[in-house]
């Protein structure tokens, strides 16, 4: 077994990008949560923050975005520096094949939030408009380049995918450039260095924004195996004891108060985010990102054997291999639990 590198405790905390300082509690009322990236598809901590819904369940909690993405929210955790690890369930499955002991315990993205922006330039190059069937609009991709953070990653293998379900050979009809984080990609577009990227909201209203793209698709709307499935979730470390599970169920309910939140009033929950975490984005932008991705949330972390079904299948279809074969069911409290959800979410029943 190769052990997750660990971050030195002060370096994994001084080096956070964002800290919510908690208010006064003690010890064992502070949930501790990293996130692998800086992404507002973790919409659930973030309107839990903005609206401090955490308060309600007696709890403070320190939330911070770490260097190093994913692997390195999974080193803390390891480590013992946080409670809780907010990062992609396709990286806590390469974990688990490494036997790793990791535990998803709630489901903060239910769909993928992934959408699909090519250049105005493309879409009249191919006859296509936004409003076409799918999968002409997705052969609009013949000859593109398509921007990525990362060749082989996530967006890469997402665009290749895409392609082929537009007929396209995704080894030969799309070119894949790395250009790096959402800025350099929007800026790549603008200036028509690159025809489309994959992204998250809110870089396609962005780019619709700015006139240099167009959205021709949201992948967990266009696409109902995306649409239901543990996209992003939490983590905790195993075994987990009884105190560290109390924490975990007001963590749950603080988390579906909060998504309960931008289901019923999106316009003011994302006001509160834009407030406190995105001064300098714009109000709407974020208004629009929460719109497209509330669904996501709707079902208040719950986690069953169907979405992981799911997330096994588009995987294996997309070419993921995490080095071990999974069982959605089977791997039910060992791979993934709804225990806390579950336990939350009937208190949180009893009290409406």
């Amino acid at each position: 077994m190769r052990p997750i590198p660990r971050l030195p405790r002060a370096a994994a905390l001084a080096a956070s990008l964002l800290l919510l300082a908690p208010r006064p509690a003690s010890a064992e009322d502070t949930v501790r949560i990293a996130q692998g990236v800086s992404a507002l598809s973790f919409l659930p901590i973030w309107a839990a923050r903005a609206l401090n819904t955490f308060a309600g369940q007696g709890l403070s909690a320190s939330a911070m975005v770490v260097p190093g993405g994913d692997a390195a929210a999974l080193a803390a955790l390891d480590a013992g520096d946080i409670d809780l690890a907010a990062v992609g369930s396709e990286t806590v499955l390469r974990a688990d094949a490494k036997g790793q002991p990791f535990e998803i315990v709630y489901a903060l993205m239910s769909k993928v939030t992934l959408q699909l922006v090519v250049s105005p330039a493309v879409l009249e190059r191919a006859g296509v408009k936004p409003g076409d069937p799918l999968d002409k609009r997705l052969g609009a991709l013949k000859g593109a380049t398509v921007g990525v953070a990362a060749v082989g990653g996530t967006q890469d293998a997402a665009a290749r995918w895409l392609a082929a379900k537009g007929g396209l050979n995704p080894k030969t009809d799309i070119k894949v450039a790395q250009i790096g984080n959402p800025l350099a990609l929007q800026a790549a577009l603008d200036n028509k260095q690159i025809d489309a990227f994959v992204l998250s909201p809110p870089e396609g209203f962005l780019a619709e924004k700015s006139g240099a793209g167009k959205i021709i698709a949201s992948l967990g709307d266009d696409f109902p195996q995306l649409n239901h499935q543990p996209y992003l979730v939490l983590v905790a470390k195993k075994p987990i004891d009884d105190q560290k599970a109390a924490l975990f169920v007001k963590t749950a309910r603080a988390l579906q108060a909060a998504s309960d939140r931008v289901i019923k009033e999106p316009a003011a929950t994302a006001a509160a985010i834009q407030k406190q975490f995105f001064p300098k984005a714009a109000p709407e932008a974020i208004t629009a990102a929460i719109n497209a991705m509330s669904s996501g949330v709707a079902d208040g972390g719950k986690l069953d054997a169907s979405g992981f079904a799911n997330l096994l299948a588009s995987a294996k279809e997309i070419g993921t291999d995490f080095g071990k074969d999974f069982d959605a069911k089977t791997a039910e409290n060992d791979l993934w639990t709804d225990r806390f959800v579950d336990e939350a979410g009937a208190k949180s029943s009893k009290q409406k």
